[in-house]
């Protein structure tokens, strides 16, 4: 008896630690539950009992040289951003009256606000009014205002560094979603309503060379003095190659790409690195191959009667009116633009130095194109060495006609290497990126280091120092009493004008011509160059020129700008 009651504690014992086990066991479950599994169980939590919609995949951000944002997240209010409106339609709660029902079926594109699946749906900015006064009294459906994606400048630049640097820019897995709270049933519940949440890993970045100021200051004068043209402006930092500002007109709607691709006017190109006839601007070509060469100097003299004869046809200066310029020496055929000079000069010259030194100052040069990284990129023409050339082809070469083209990037180059001193400098748009693995990939650096006065990233020699000195004299000329002195009289400037035929008219008839101007600024010390492209009018000092005022007083702060 004693025995039997002596293993009653054992007993009792063993079932004591079974126990302890049991809810160690369970501790331990409950533990590997809540510590490894839980946050995908609440996950999963939240999804029975809410329906998502994406209304954005949030891309990388791209920065100006500042790191003020031109794509991704607004630095500041977000009111100082253009907004695109949505409407969020959850099919299975949408409930309402029937009128109702029936006009958020005009309103909302798609199969019809009860059908399919949950979606968000972009509509126009008066439909957005209606749907959110009609919101009040429908249940399931949620407008929304958003900022958009894009700051508004820049827009062509922008586009194509989304294509170039997707790399960076679209690897992450962030989006924004608009979440319904719903209950077991699968129907809202009331109160807790709908809201905007931020989700995933976002991706890198892009900082590019661009100075928001500057790009906002050449898009306003491109609006203001050229108000529904076509055009573009390239404005450079001689001195390390960064393009400061890059602007094409007409532009378009980001967030509704499909309908700009319908219009006739083109707004998807980016005019500033397509190819256009030059006109006199290529003049700055033929005069430093005939300086280079000693086929002339600043003060060679030339009779000018108004017309000149080449290849049997007959090719005529703008001062023929008057019996042309009479004597005139090169600097000033230069600065007055008479274009029977410069046909005897490229005459003498023959076509190879001109074809030489318009490729080393960056026409045509593929380099000057893949610097930039943009997608749609053309270099401009230039006539293959091999190709014979009359002398109605050459008067044409002089005239910066028919056989060559040039982009408004090229025209700013180009500019560049007189400004430099000679020395050549290649664009460069984007300073660094960073993808979403944190690996950066840096391109130049924001100061440039200075050797013998000019930045690191110049490249080759193109212009003597004296011919390149020669230049910048002539063309303060044009500015200060040649063809440009009306729009730039005492301003600290230098550039050329142009003005050439495209053989193309209008819708009214007229013809259509492309308006150049392409110069520097401060004339002494450039740190601004900027190229200037208009088509439509008839002269490039009247509708460039002043484009390019604007801008050079915004970014010399008056110091170097117009006289007071």
């Amino acid at each position: 008896m004693n025995r039997r009651l002596s293993r009653g504690p054992g007993r009792l014992a063993v079932v004591q630690a079974a126990i302890i086990m049991c809810f160690i066991v369970l501790l331990g479950r409950c533990a590997w539950i809540a510590l490894v599994h839980g946050p995908d169980y609440a996950v999963r939590a939240v999804q029975q009992r809410s329906t998502d919609v994406v209304v954005a995949r949030v891309r990388g951000q791209i920065f100006d040289r500042n790191m003020w944002a031109l794509a991704g997240t607004p630095d500041g209010p977000a009111s100082t951003w253009p907004h695109r409106t949505v409407a969020v339609v959850f099919p299975s709660l949408v409930s309402g009256q029937d009128d109702a029902m029936k006009r958020l079926d005009e309103l909302i594109p798609g199969p019809g606000v009860c059908a399919g699946s949950p979606r968000a749906i972009s509509i126009p900015p008066a439909a957005y009014a209606e749907v959110a006064v009609m919101a009040g009294s429908v249940r399931g459906i949620v407008p929304l205002s958003l900022p958009s994606r894009y700051s508004g400048l820049a827009l062509h630049v922008v586009g194509g560094i989304e294509a170039s640097y997707d790399w960076a820019l679209g690897g992450g897995d962030a989006r924004e979603v608009v979440r319904l709270m719903c209950d077991a049933r699968g129907q809202e519940i009331p109160g807790l309503g709908a809201r905007r949440l931020a989700m995933g890993q976002p991706a890198g970045w892009v900082m590019l060379a661009v100075d928001s100021g500057l790009q906002a200051r050449v898009e306003e004068a491109l609006d203001s003095r050229a108000p529904g043209m076509a055009g573009a402006v390239v404005a450079m930092d001689p001195r390390t190659g960064q393009v400061l500002a890059m602007a094409s007109r007409p532009s378009y709607d980001p967030d509704d790409v499909a309908s700009c691709l319908a219009r006739p006017d083109a707004p998807m190109i980016n005019r500033a690195v397509r190819p256009y006839y030059p006109g006199s601007i290529f003049k700055v070509v033929i005069a430093a191959a005939a300086l280079s060469t000693g086929a002339r100097n600043p003060n060679s003299v030339y009779t000018d009667t108004g017309s000149i004869e080449a290849g049997g046809h007959v090719f005529r200066c703008y001062a023929q009116e008057r019996g042309g310029h009479g004597d005139i020496t090169f600097q000033d055929a230069l600065i007055h633009s008479c274009n029977t000079s410069f046909i005897d000069a490229v005459a003498e010259l023959g076509a190879q130095p001109i074809l030489d030194f318009g490729r080393a100052l960056g026409i045509g040069d593929s380099d000057v194109a893949s610097a930039v990284r943009l997608p749609g990129t053309i270099t401009g023409v230039l006539p293959n060495s091999r190709t014979r050339l009359g002398p109605a082809d050459l008067a044409n070469l002089a005239l910066g006609q028919s056989l060559v083209e040039i982009t408004p990037l090229e025209a700013a180059v180009m500019m560049c290497a007189v400004a430099n001193g000679g020395m050549r400098c290649n664009p460069e748009l984007v300073l660094e990126a960073c993808g979403p693995d944190g690996r950066r990939v840096t391109r130049v650096s924001l100061v440039p280091s200075r050797v013998e006065g000019l930045g690191s990233s110049l490249g080759d020699r193109v212009l003597r120092a004296d011919v390149a000195a020669a230049l910048r004299e002539m063309l303060a000329g044009v500015a200060s009493r040649g063809t440009a002195s009306a729009a730039l009289g005492g301003m600290d400037v230098a550039g050329k004008t142009g003005t050439a035929q495209t053989g193309r008219v209008d819708k009214s008839g007229a013809p259509v011509f492309n308006a150049w101007f392409v110069g520097f600024a401060p004339v002494e010390s450039p740190r601004l160059v900027v190229a200037v492209l208009i088509e439509g009018p008839e002269s490039g000092a009247a509708a460039a020129a002043p484009v390019f005022a604007d801008i050079c007083e915004y970014a010399t702060g008056g110091a170097n700008g117009r006289a007071r």
